[in-house]
């Protein structure tokens, strides 16, 4: 009888206890499911902001890196642009070095013009001059290349180096007629007669003529300006001369008169 009612007691004991268990998960069964709803809510926003703030980032990382690059880019073509003004700098004052050049040159022409000009037709009168109380060789020759020289020299077309050039062609080939011989056909005034015959010029020291048939010869004067007729003995002197000068014969000692020079 004893044992049962200990039994009896036990199983009322534990059946109270059983009750306040049951009724802690009767009532704390919404509030865990409240909990694990927030939980899983505040795990799912922590997810979302950790996606945003990494798409943020990459953004942020691609942004970057384009601006790297640009700025890269921009700083070699600004140093592209930085060396090619110092070159167009340096072309700059170059030219401007060579323009200074070019306008002291062309002051310099000038004035060298200005000086030029008349020491060129001081030349050119004294050339003619020269040419009309010389020697009576190539006149026609002569004469022509000092007309066309007066032409030349008249004309404010023709630059100044072009004048000079041909002044001094006319001095050169007047002074190389002194180091040369030559033969040529012409007439002469011999007294009152006109005579056909050879001229031999011996450098600009003598002038001679040889008549065609070869039986008379001449010298020209120059002090008296004229042809003067030769004694017969000359005439084998004056025939050896021109057949030297025509390099039919070799050259030789000859007996030729001078005749008078011209005298100031």
């Amino acid at each position: 009888m004893r044992m049962r009612r200990q039994k009896g007691t036990v199983r009322r004991k534990v059946f109270p206890a059983v009750v306040v268990l049951l009724m802690w998960f009767l009532v704390s069964g919404p509030a865990m499911a409240d909990t694990a709803a927030v939980v899983e809510t505040h795990v799912a926003t922590s997810i979302d902001v950790r996606q945003a703030s990494q798409k943020e980032q990459e953004q942020w990382d691609a942004q970057r890196a384009e601006l790297a690059a640009e700025y890269d880019r921009l700083t070699a073509e600004n140093e592209i642009l930085e060396a090619e003004n110092k070159r167009m700098s340096d072309t700059s004052t170059a030219l401007g070095q060579v323009i200074d050049q070019l306008e002291q040159e062309k002051t310099q022409t000038r004035q060298v013009r200005e000086e030029l000009l008349p020491f060129l037709a001081k030349v050119q009168e004294d050339l003619t001059r020269f040419v009309a109380e010389d020697v009576p060789f190539l006149p026609e020759e002569r004469r022509t290349r000092l007309e066309k020289l007066a032409v030349l020299m008249d004309d404010p077309e023709v630059a100044v180096a072009e004048k000079f050039r041909k002044t001094m062609e006319a001095l050169g080939i007047e002074a190389e007629y002194g180091n040369t011989i030559e033969v040529y056909h012409d007439r002469i005034l011999l007294g009152d007669r006109r005579v056909s015959g050879q001229i031999f010029r011996l450098g600009r020291i003598s002038l001679y003529s040889l008549s065609l048939d070869g039986q008379e010869a001449a010298v020209f004067d120059v002090g008296e300006q004229q042809w003067r007729r030769l004694d017969d003995r000359f005439v084998p002197e004056v025939a050896a001369a021109v057949e030297i000068a025509l390099k039919r014969r070799t050259a030789g000692i000859l007996d030729l008169p001078l005749g008078r020079l011209a005298t100031p």
